[in-house]
Formats: structure tokens, C-alpha cells, sequence
């Protein structure tokens, strides 16, 4: 692929700009996570100048802004879910002082064998034990990477709405769980 033309340069880096603010998974490190999506801006970038059709009536630029986008929020999702699939057990939360509420990433050891079946199997058991909505919000969320504002259009209720339904069924799960990992 040439060289983009400025203004389809111009919006590749602010659909970069905007990914870049997103929080980045603890699993990866700061200068390899922007790499990566360096990397995957400029080849969504060569799929969007291929797949465009001038027919359509939409400037370049825009398709080529929400085609980058689309692939830097997929790919952060995925990394997201991964993270929580494979290292969420080992996120510690501060109680207290200036760091409370604060999450940290304790170590990428993956738990193997017969721990790691226990284990799923108490989080399965706390999971159902939480209401459908308080559930079906952590689904979401930790496995299929939704949004919590794409969550509070599709229940129709606020983004700090859902924040609330979410905090509130980690700390029961918190609770359930205390003492068994």
C-alpha cells in the first residue's frame, strides 16, 4: 500500500489517538501494547483502502476512520476477555489509603490442573447464584467485551447503571468466594 493521502492519514492517527485513551489490558506491556495497535491501524488501514467503494457515497476518510476503529476496539475487547479468562483470578484490589479501589496485576502465573478446574468451578457456582441481570451484565462484559454503555442502550437504562449492577455482583462474588482462592 502508498503512502494515504494527509486527510485519511490524519484519520487513522485519531482513531489511534482515541484507542490509545482506552485502558490498556495489565497482561500487556505499554510500548508493545502501542506497537500492536500501530501495527493493526495501519493493516485495517490497507483492508478499508481495498474493501472501500467509491459508489457509496461516503468520503474515504470516514470509512477509513471507522474501519480502523471497528478493528482497535475488536482487538481490545479480545485482549480484555483473554486477560479475564486467564489472569482475572490474580487481580488484587486495595482496601485503604491512597490507593483503594485501585486494581493491580499480581503476577501472570496461569493456575494449571486440578486448582484451575476448582477454581472454575466455584466461579460457575457464584455466578449462579447472582440475579439474571447482575449475570447477564458480567457475561457481557468479562466474556463477550461489551461496553458498559453498549450494555445501558440494550437495557435501556444509564451507563453509571450498569456500573453499579456490575460493581454490586463482583463484590457478592468477592464475598462467596472470600477465603476459597
Amino acid at each position: 500500500m502508498g503512502k494515504l493521502p494527509q486527510k485519511a492519514q490524519q484519520a487513522l492517527q485519531a482513531a489511534l489517538r482515541r484507542a490509545r485513551k482506552w485502558r490498556r489490558p495489565p497482561h500487556w506491556d505499554r510500548s508493545e501494547w502501542h506497537k500492536e495497535l500501530d501495527a493493526l491501524a495501519q493493516a485495517s488501514a490497507f483492508e478499508a483502502s481495498l474493501r472501500f467503494d467509491e459508489q457509496k457515497d461516503v468520503p474515504f476518510e470516514a470509512f477509513l476512520f471507522q474501519q480502523v476503529l471497528t478493528a482497535l476496539r475488536d482487538f481490545h475487547r479480545k485482549e480484555w476477555v483473554y486477560f479475564h479468562l486467564h489472569y482475572g483470578h490474580l487481580l488484587v484490589t486495595f482496601e485503604g489509603g491512597e490507593r483503594e479501589g485501585e486494581a493491580c496485576f499480581e503476577g501472570a502465573v496461569r493456575m494449571e490442573g486440578e486448582k484451575q478446574e476448582w477454581r472454575r468451578f466455584w466461579v460457575r457456582w457464584g455466578m449462579e447464584r447472582l440475579g439474571e441481570r447482575e449475570r447477564w451484565v458480567l457475561l457481557k462484559v468479562y466474556w463477550e467485551g461489551w461496553t458498559e454503555e453498549e450494555i445501558a442502550q440494550e437495557l435501556g437504562i444509564s451507563q453509571p447503571a450498569v456500573s453499579k449492577i456490575k460493581q454490586k455482583a463482583l463484590q457478592k462474588l468477592r464475598e462467596w468466594l472470600k477465603g476459597l482462592f
